[in-house]
């Protein structure tokens, strides 16, 4: 089997074994300024926003942001619906990703973290026109491996669906990050 990999060797070089490693201060710098843009749009939908396509389309409102820890909120919309009328697994699966994403994010290394395999359980049900709160929690830091897990509740704050993630620091930079810089 040949596996492909978008672009060069050198853009899946892990920080933590690149040349010039970066090191705890500028790592902290940067999450300190993302953390800070995290606040500035606090409360407010995120399509409005410099995000990638999908946070667009979701259109939550962050919560709540601390380093390795962000909760959104979203409000489930007919066009998430599966043909019952409930929020569709898909969908609950987009928020948990989506906000394992911005979790990772906020820990301020400057690679994109990609995934490599993500685990949801679907243990709930959510109608639409209600409110879904997803929560983010970065588990473990490795040296080019990310923990991560999500949960996603109810208005009433019953557990709907969990996911579990590992991500790989990857050589690329993110436009969040050129923005932050």
């Amino acid at each position: 089997m040949i596996l492909f990999f978008p672009g060069t060797k050198e853009d899946w070089i892990m920080p933590g074994t690149c040349k010039q490693p970066e090191n705890k201060e500028e790592v902290d710098a940067r999450s300190s300024r993302i953390l800070d843009l995290f606040q500035a749009i606090k409360g407010q939908p995120l399509q409005g926003f410099p995000v990638p396509p999908i946070t667009k389309w979701l259109n939550g409102k962050i919560l709540a942001a601390s380093r390795g820890d962000v909760t959104v909120q979203h409000v489930v919309r007919p066009e998430m619906a599966n043909p019952t009328g409930l929020l569709h697994g898909g969908m609950m699966c987009a928020m948990l990703d989506d906000v394992i994403g911005m979790t990772t994010a906020s820990l301020g290394y400057k690679g994109f973290p990609i995934s490599i395999d993500l685990n949801v359980n679907y243990l709930g049900k959510v109608k639409v026109g209600e409110v879904v709160i997803a929560r983010g929690k970065v588990a473990r830091e490795g040296r080019t491996i990310l923990n991560a897990s999500a949960e996603l509740v109810d208005k009433d704050g019953h557990l709907v669906a969990t996911a579990s993630s590992n991500l790989l620091l990857t050589g690329f930079e993110p436009d969040y990050v050129k923005q932050v810089g």
